[in-house]
């Protein structure tokens, strides 16, 4: 059995090719790269919100959280749905992202 760092030296795994915009700089394709990273981190939190008034809703109504958290349900259902929770830039999952 090998390790897997022998793998990737053997070239079992194809490289990611890194993206690179001719029109841009290094330093404005970092700072965007940087401006993605932060914006997804908000949205990461955003939803952790949400989440926690999600569950405070449903401690509080009781019986009820049906009708009174629906709003609040179906908007966090909306969002964590959505690539990078909403945030800019290429999707979390895409080989786009380098």
């Amino acid at each position: 059995a090998s390790s897997p760092s022998v793998a990737m030296a053997d070239g079992l795994y194809p490289s990611v090719p890194v993206r690179i915009d001719p029109e841009k700089t290094p330093f404005e394709t970092q700072m965007e790269r940087d401006h993605n990273a932060r914006e997804f981190l908000i949205a990461v939190e955003e939803v952790k919100i949400m989440q926690q008034q999600l569950r405070e809703c449903y401690i509080k109504n009781g019986v009820n959280h049906f009708e009174v958290c629906k709003d609040l349900r179906e908007s966090l259902w909306k969002k964590m749905h959505t690539p990078n929770y909403g945030a800019p830039g290429p999707a979390r999952s895409s080989a786009k992202y380098v």
